[in-house]
């Protein structure tokens, strides 16, 4: 079931979770990150398992942000469900903003599942289908070769 609080909820949480990852903020990108935390893409997958484990796939995310010049982070949130009282289900848009304008790219579509734990909702999940050389495969795709 759609919910409307749901999609209140997601969209909040991608704006401020987003905010604090394009502005190069370790701490509080972290704080916005559930351990253990799954990200994948079609060219690599994370699990963190612990606060280094995630403090690294940060660290190297806000990297490859930088190194492209990126400036904003526009998502969108699509639908959300909530599916109990502490978990959300949310698909979502982002694009990306370089010195103020957006990036030719077409924006590429997410999916998250957020749960609440402690005060904040955090990333349990978080799915990308981008394209080979965007910011979250490049860091995935590292992740995954150095962890074999």
């Amino acid at each position: 079931m759609l919910d409307g609080s749901a999609r209140s909820i997601a969209q909040d949480f991608l704006d401020r979770q987003g905010e604090a990852t394009i502005s190069g903020d370790v701490e509080a990108t972290l704080g916005w990150c559930d351990i253990p935390c799954t990200l994948e893409s079609i060219e690599g997958r994370a699990v963190a398992k612990n606060e280094a484990e995630m403090r690294a796939i940060c660290v190297a995310f806000i990297k490859n942000l930088k190194e492209k010049r990126l400036t904003f982070m526009v998502r969108n949130c699509v639908e959300a469900i909530l599916k109990d009282d502490d978990t959300i289900w949310a698909a979502y848009e982002t694009r990306y903003v370089a010195e103020g304008n957006f990036r030719t790219e077409d924006p590429y579509v997410g999916f998250v599942i957020l749960r609440r734990k402690e005060d904040r909702w955090k990333i349990s999940t978080m799915q990308f289908a981008v394209s080979s050389n965007s910011p979250a495969n490049a860091t995935l795709r590292k992740w995954a070769s150095e962890q074999n």
